[in-house]
């Protein structure tokens, strides 16, 4: 399998290899099998990094996450996706009545 793509990453997935390679190969197969063969990972600095997967070529992309891509923002808590329902269980008529 071929490395390619920013050479700060390859070398950060060089580390990982030296001191986490079952982590390695956990990232290597969920970017083989999942649907965007994408997955993500951070250094022990807490950079962030993507490895894209080519199925054609079979390369290993090392890149920068994408403003789009599924990685999570350590920002906060996600917002609700909906609004949470009235205190007293809102409109739903009390059973024992």
């Amino acid at each position: 399998m071929h490395v390619v793509g920013d050479p700060q990453g390859v070398a950060a997935l060089k580390a990982l290899a030296g001191t986490h390679r079952e982590f390695l190969k956990f990232l290597i197969t969920e970017a083989q099998s999942s649907s965007d063969h994408v997955a993500a990972f951070r250094t022990e600095a807490g950079e962030r990094w993507e490895i894209l997967y080519h199925p054609t070529s079979g390369e290993l992309e090392v890149r920068h996450p994408r403003a789009n891509s599924r990685t999570v923002s350590p920002s906060g808590p996600a917002p609700a996706l909906a609004d949470p329902p009235p205190p007293g269980g809102g409109s739903d008529p009390d059973p024992a009545s």
